[in-house]
């Protein structure tokens, strides 16, 4: 399971009016997947624009906005869990030119900047995540939502990136699993309506050529 949720596109939907997030692959969105993996350092040092989200045409209303929110500091991977441990590093969540909003220090909410849905309605989005200074080796948690600017629909329940910096990925795998296993509440207890399946996502995932 943790193998599966490395470094790609998201997918996003709106379901029984709630913005949901899901498992994206060769263009098929699943919904429900709220932890996703993500590698620093292979464009460039401490830097990834990954996982990315994306949704079908015609998912979201035109003209509308969707935002991301931090909802608390980083944690750092203590070897078998993410506890109470805050590391002096901070993530820089940028976007071209928008100016970057800093994960929080302490556990409080911190709001992100707004990204306007597409005109055929789709929302496609890579923020740009950069570890700040010491960027020591290591593995880091975030936690987030995204929010849609409709007033009839419901911010997405949080959902979580596993960073990896420079780290063996048997380590970032158990790290992921982890956080399915202790965070993400069972469906039953979540209440996301799931049972609708996966939906259809028109893009394939983006292709790079790495050196």
């Amino acid at each position: 399971a943790a193998l599966a949720q490395h470094a790609g596109d998201g997918g996003s939907n709106i379901i029984d009016n709630r913005f949901v997030t899901g498992a994206y692959d060769l263009g098929v969105c699943t919904p429900g997947q709220r932890v996703f993996g993500a590698e620093f350092g292979e464009l460039f040092p401490n830097f990834t624009d990954e996982p990315g989200f994306t949704s079908i045409p015609g998912t979201f209303p035109v003209p509308s906005t969707i935002t991301f929110n931090v909802l608390g500091a980083l944690r750092l991977w203590e070897g078998g869990r993410f506890g109470s441990l805050i590391p002096a590093e901070r993530i820089s969540i940028g976007f071209g030119p928008l100016t970057p909003v800093l994960t929080p220090l302490t556990d409080t909410f911190t709001p992100g900047f707004t990204l306007a849905v597409s005109s055929n309605g789709e929302w496609h989005r890579h923020l740009e995540y950069t570890l700040q200074n010491p960027a020591a080796d290591g593995i880091y948690l975030l936690q987030m939502n995204l929010v849609g600017n409709t007033p009839t629909t419901q911010a997405s329940l949080p959902f979580w990136l596993v960073f990896n910096q420079n780290r063996p990925e048997i380590e970032h795998d158990a790290a992921i699993e982890w956080v399915n296993i202790n965070l993400v509440p069972t469906p039953g207890t979540a209440g996301l309506l799931l049972a609708a399946g996966g939906f259809m996502c028109a893009r394939r995932r983006r292709q790079r050529i790495r050196a």
